[in-house]
């Protein structure tokens, strides 16, 4: 749980989450607290959907879940979220696990509402890529390039995202008012 509670400090804007139903129930009371959206995606071993856990939601009215199922509905769900703060310029990063064809209606749908949507892959050694960055960038670029930063989703597994986080960070690429979205369809505990 330490690290779901790091980059929620580090100003996460929803925790995305398919695990277990004792997990989802702990990292919807902790997203509760944070006060952040949590998105549970619930799938059976088989990869069929599943409606064992009921999750127990708080009484505020400044929080929500969303409950997504079956996962083909992400894309749906977070056009709902960025449409819903009303991101107007964000970046999407994936890792090598992901086959980015998967968010292709999702960018076809943020292009025609006027997003302003940015790819990038996150290389294996994140620490090289951030470096190169630094070099290949004039002053101007890497300035726009952090505002760009401002807001992202991070579509990959979630020890790629804390090491990309902690790296992005440790080189100030990103500031305090910084809002991100982490995407994971598997989370398995060890990772949290």
């Amino acid at each position: 749980m330490l690290t779901a509670c790091d980059l929620m400090n580090q100003g996460i804007l929803a925790l995305v989450s398919s695990i277990g139903c004792t997990s989802a129930g702990s990292l919807q009371s902790l997203a509760d607290a944070m006060h952040i959206p949590h998105l549970f995606i619930q799938r059976s071993t088989a990869g069929t959907p599943r409606s064992g856990c009921g999750l127990t939601r708080s009484n505020r009215n400044d929080d929500y879940t969303l409950s997504v199922r079956p996962p083909v509905y992400v894309n749906d769900v977070i056009l709902k979220v960025v449409t819903e703060y009303a991101w107007q310029k964000f970046i999407i990063f994936y890792d090598n696990e992901y086959d980015i064809r998967g968010i292709q209606e999702f960018l076809d749908k943020v292009s025609q509402q006027g997003m302003d949507v940015a790819l990038q892959k996150v290389e294996n050694n994140i620490n090289k890529m951030i470096t190169g960055l630094f070099a290949t960038m004039r002053i101007e670029e890497l300035n726009r390039y952090r505002d760009t930063l401002r807001r992202a989703i991070l579509v990959m597994n979630a020890s790629t995202a804390k090491s990309f986080i902690t790296e992005v960070v440790e080189t100030n690429l990103v500031a305090f008012d910084c809002h991100w979205i982490i995407i994971n369809e598997v989370t398995i505990n060890q990772m949290l």
